[in-house]
């Protein structure tokens, strides 16, 4: 999640597990919280594909946890000239750490707990990456904290969060049954479900699930009081490496990066619908009936010995922005329907020479 919510929940974890009166068990529980993000360092200028692979990587492992918190706890010991004990430091550090990995692990893209032991990515998909309910109540639960010097108030404001987090999960079955009721009366035998929240909210859904060798793409809306609202989006097919050779060589870098591409990407791979020589995680979007991706890859034959091109697709528009909040006020679903290009059932391009891109 960001960074802001890590670090009161942090600060929260803190306050709880070690019982402090001081501040700086709040504050080293907060350093622990946002140490293990420190991997948005790692990168490179030449392999963009190489920040994908470590995020969420070996600095989120559970076992990575009581390193980190020895390495805050360290330099809050020096850097306050002892005056407090290494034990409590280390504890409200630990107790940051393993509150920010677990807290990751509830959103959608994929937390990997037991690497090096597993590669797999835990991804509970119950709450979003920006979400303001949890913010405001750690907020308050961490400022009562530091006025009381008690933990109680950081105490109950994670156990909101954690009821608030229950109440996701609930959220996301709703979701769910609602797509699976939907596919079965298109006819659809759904081989692969992926639903997860929409930027800071519980209430609107995105949904992509595999059938017949394509990803339909949808959302839907289950509101608290009122009756659950589809709104239905596209069809892209679904891609495989293989399915770019050729243009690509089966040998060649770029076909290298299309592979690593998809293992982080968990396979979710799809063309973009404006762009067929951009290979986009069709889980993400800017809008969340859409089938254009969050990002992609772009394919380039004629320059495959070098790294894949890696893009952002980011743009939002007064309609975009008309339309999401139209779903999650829970306007009719006909009269916010998609573009007409962005429901038409996808067509794989033909590709005449190397070098169309």
């Amino acid at each position: 999640m960001d960074p802001v919510t890590h670090a009161l929940l942090g600060a929260a974890c803190g306050f709880v597990a070690t019982r402090a009166r001081s501040r700086i068990a709040a504050l080293a529980g907060a350093a622990g919280a946002l140490l293990p993000d420190i991997d948005v360092l790692i990168g490179s200028d030449s392999d963009p594909l190489v920040t994908l692979e470590f995020h969420r990587q070996f600095t989120h492992s559970i076992l990575a946890a009581p390193f980190g918190a020895l390495i805050v706890a360290a330099a809050f010991w020096f850097a306050f000239k002892r005056r407090h004990e290494f034990l409590p430091l280390f504890v409200a550090a630990f107790a940051g750490y393993v509150s920010a990995i677990l807290l990751d692990a509830c959103t959608s893209y994929g937390t990997q707990l037991l690497w090096p032991f597993s590669d797999r990515r835990f991804a509970a998909s119950i709450v979003a990456v920006v979400d303001p309910v949890v913010t405001v109540i750690l907020l308050g639960g961490v400022i009562s904290a530091l006025r009381s010097a008690r933990a109680t108030a950081a105490g109950i404001s994670i156990g909101l969060t954690v009821a608030y987090l229950g109440f996701g999960a609930l959220q996301r079955e709703r979701a769910m049954n609602v797509i699976e009721r939907t596919a079965a009366e298109r006819g659809h035998a759904i081989r692969e479900h992926a639903v997860k929240p929409t930027l800071g909210n519980l209430v609107l859904w995105r949904s992509v699930y595999l059938a017949d060798g394509q990803y339909v793409v949808d959302a839907v809306r289950v509101g608290l009081f009122s009756v659950p609202l589809l709104y239905a989006g596209g069809a892209v097919r679904r891609i495989e490496p293989i399915d770019l050779v050729p243009p690509l060589t089966l040998n060649g870098m770029q076909a290298a990066d299309v592979v690593r591409f998809a293992r982080v990407s968990d396979g979710w791979l799809a063309r973009h619908p404006s762009r067929p020589n951009v290979i986009g995680d069709i889980r993400y979007s800017m809008l969340p009936n859409e089938t254009r991706p969050l990002w992609g890859i772009e394919i380039q034959p004629e320059l495959e010995e070098q790294h894949v091109a890696f893009h952002t697709f980011r743009q939002f528009t007064g309609r975009d922005r008309e339309r999401f909040f139209g779903m999650l006020r829970g306007v009719a679903p006909a009269s916010l329907a998609a573009p007409e290009p962005e429901r038409q059932r996808y067509k794989r391009p033909q590709v005449k020479n190397r070098d169309a891109r």
